[in-house]
């Protein structure tokens, strides 16, 4: 009997453990961030699931969402209420067997958590192919979070969730 269900994990790319709004800006004396490329493996159905920018330009004033600097200060973050599973597919189970390749893959989606705790603005910022990316995404917009709050108000920001999948 095959065990190829995942470990779907909500572990936030950060310095904190939960949340983080997107890195500031490069200065104009630092390379540019590199751009964010599909994994090699990737299907078509991944390919509907758009790669983030390299970097956001969010703020409250322009965008509605918490972004970078110091706007993020005294926010609370957002808290998972609901989680999804996100399935390891076929094709990564092959791979996983037929080349050795390690039990383990990880996808890391950006999205913005809105005022009303629900996942939008969804985009890929680390690809794992094998239709994994996709599978990833569609878990997020599943998952269901308490808002984060400013002021003790609701506000929307933008975090990176890491998914791993793995073969047990």
């Amino acid at each position: 009997m095959r065990k190829a269900i995942l470990a779907s994990s909500f572990i936030v790319l950060a310095a904190t453990a939960v949340w983080s709004p997107q890195a500031p800006a490069p200065k104009p004396d630092q390379p540019a961030p590199a751009p964010i490329v599909r994994d090699p493996h990737s299907t078509k159905a991944d390919l509907a699931v758009p790669l983030c920018p390299a970097t956001f330009d969010d703020s409250l004033a322009t965008d509605g969402i918490i972004g970078r600097g110091t706007e993020g200060v005294g926010v609370t973050p957002p808290k998972p209420k609901h989680m999804a599973d996100a399935r390891l597919t076929d094709e990564a189970v092959r791979e996983i067997r037929q080349n050795h390749h390690a039990p383990e893959f990880e996808s890391v989606v950006g999205l913005v958590v809105g005022v009303d705790g629900k996942a939008r603005d969804i985009c890929l910022a680390h690809s794992a192919g094998y239709g994994l990316d996709v599978n990833a995404a569609a878990a997020i917009q599943d998952y269901r979070f308490a808002p984060a709050i400013k002021d003790g108000k609701p506000v929307a920001v933008r975090v990176t969730i890491q998914i791993n999948f793995r073969l047990y």
